[in-house]
């Protein structure tokens, strides 16, 4: 059997490309050795349970230490019953020893007795550590999906037992979860009261997180096909892969399976793969709603999501980001939905900014009474875009009172109404590329069809300052290597039928920039 890339559960290393986990845990076995406790926090799908299978095993192939993993994450379903919670975490370590250690190195029948039902984990761990020749290196997962005195009673115990190490408690211990320990504010029923998980877990030395792929890593996954196929990969075409998924794991891998593995596929053998193949992979991904960015758009129906990417993408800026309770900033960073950047807070690769703004409009353009093909000039297949956008404007003129009534995104309402105009019509035959990024006040988009670029800036009556308008759209022009572009500004409240669509043509800074009001 191939070898291929993996888009489902944790890698097989005969069965999947994978990476060195030692090149993306780099500073984890310092820890180790200092006998330190750590959080390794990140995102889903960020391939942080395959890593950590992979360097227990490395652990255990040098035997200094017997390392072993456990995930927690039947607990939630007990929730707040701590002693249920106990039964599950002992269960838990029992069933991976069981299943990863070698029989001399599993804990005996003695270290599952007598165990006390609100410390029975610590107990465990004590008597199995006395058992072991070796000292203990444990990593649990999904700790950060308990709820309540169940997350309490764990970070507890690892904390009273803490003293004890190593000959009678693990001599290192990572959590690993979405979260660090310090942003967690966990309600006790039992207490009645709030606990911050920094304080129930005192012990912690560092918090690492894990990152995306780095361009290296994507081409040495990328390699790893290249030598048991042949199949080569363009210097550009690895360049972009990078540029759109920023190495989000899932995403390398699922654009790897994309060009090399799935049916339709129409490379031939042998061929080089480049740029204009990773673009038509990229829409085929968005188009199918894959597992992965199909979990993306639901959470786009959360509150806490919709008040981050609503002030993002509407144009809101700073100003209303600060507005934004911290903890939903947190959530979106942590789903790795949106990351920090110098331009502010962004949506997290393009990827994610090409879903986003499809699935927010998709209601528009379901309903939306336009045929892509009246727009494409029968002479030569290219897009008549004036006549695209009178068309919009006439349509804006007659349903705009009802579009606020239909957005759950208030600050950008506007801007997914004139969106889901395009995408119903470019998905003719072309694409559209997006940027937009809190602190930014504006959304850039280009349309590609046969050939051609249009090149657009969506803003706020708002934030329209006009000077920098100009410049920032004329340099928008310039890196997409057009001779022009449109200026939409969009006027909240009910529009003057008749100034819908005004416009005026400015030339500025060697560019063509038509700049029209809504």
């Amino acid at each position: 059997m191939k070898r291929f890339f993996n888009t489902a559960g944790p890698n097989q290393p005969a069965d999947h490309y994978t990476l060195n986990p030692l090149t993306r845990l780099t500073t984890v076995r310092e820890l180790i050795e200092n006998k330190r406790y750590f959080i390794l926090h990140a995102p889903r799908q960020t391939g942080k349970t395959t890593t950590m299978l992979r360097f227990v095993e490395a652990i255990n192939q040098e035997g200094k230490y017997i390392a072993l993993y456990i995930n927690v994450e039947p607990a939630q379903a007990v929730r707040t019953d701590v002693a249920a919670a106990n039964r599950v975490f002992v269960g838990s370590l029992k069933t991976w020893a069981r299943e990863t250690l070698p029989t001399e190195y599993r804990p005996s029948a003695t270290c599952f007795e007598d165990l006390d039902p609100e410390g029975a984990f610590r107990d465990c761990l004590g008597k199995w550590c006395s058992e072991l020749s070796k000292p203990l290196v444990l990593f649990i997962d999904e700790a950060d999906s308990l709820i309540g005195d169940s997350l309490l009673s764990l970070l507890r115990q690892l904390r009273s037992g803490y003293p004890n190490r190593p000959a009678k408690f693990p001599h290192s211990l990572s959590l690993i979860g979405l979260r660090d320990v310090r942003d967690f504010r966990i309600y006790s029923e039992l207490e009645k009261r709030y606990e911050i998980g920094g304080s129930a877990f005192n012990i912690k030395d560092k918090s690492l997180t894990m990152g995306n792929f780095t361009p290296e890593n994507v081409r040495d996954l990328y390699a790893q096909h290249t030598a048991e196929t042949g199949q080569q990969f363009s210097e550009e075409a690895l360049n972009l892969i990078f540029e759109q998924t920023q190495g989000q794991p899932w995403l390398v891998n699922a654009l790897g399976r994309e060009l090399c593995f799935e049916e339709h596929k129409v490379l031939p053998e042998g061929r080089t793969i480049v740029p204009e193949d990773v673009q038509k992979a990229i829409e085929t991904l968005i188009q199918r709603r894959d597992v992965h960015l199909d979990n993306l758009q639901d959470k786009l129906t959360e509150r806490r999501v919709a008040v981050v990417v609503d002030a993002i993408m509407g144009g809101g800026g700073f100003q209303k980001l600060a507005e934004i309770p911290k903890d939903d900033l947190q959530f979106c960073l942590d789903l790795g939905l949106v990351t920090k950047s110098p331009n502010g807070l962004v949506i997290a690769n393009p990827i994610y900014r090409e879903v986003i703004p499809r699935e927010l409009s998709s209601v528009h353009q379901d309903v939306l009474p336009v045929n892509p093909a009246w727009f494409v000039r029968p002479e030569n297949g290219k897009l008549d875009i004036e006549k695209v956008l009178s068309a919009f404007f006439e349509f804006y003129r007659e349903n705009s009172e009802m579009l606020p009534q239909q957005a759950i995104y208030p600050e950008a309402t506007y801007h997914l109404a004139f969106m889901a105009w395009l995408q119903r019509i470019v998905n003719g035959g072309g694409y559209i590329r997006r940027e937009y990024a809190a602190g930014l006040g504006f959304i850039d988009l280009v349309i590609h069809f046969a050939g051609e670029k249009f090149v657009f800036e969506l803003k706020t009556e708002a934030n329209f300052k006009r000077q920098k308008a100009l410049d920032q759209i004329c340099q928008y022009a310039e890196r997409m290597s057009v001779g022009s572009g449109y200026l939409v500004v969009f006027r909240k409240g009910m529009p003057d039928p008749e100034a819908v669509g005004q416009r005026e043509t400015v030339q500025h800074g060697g560019k063509t920039v038509y700049i029209i009001w809504v």
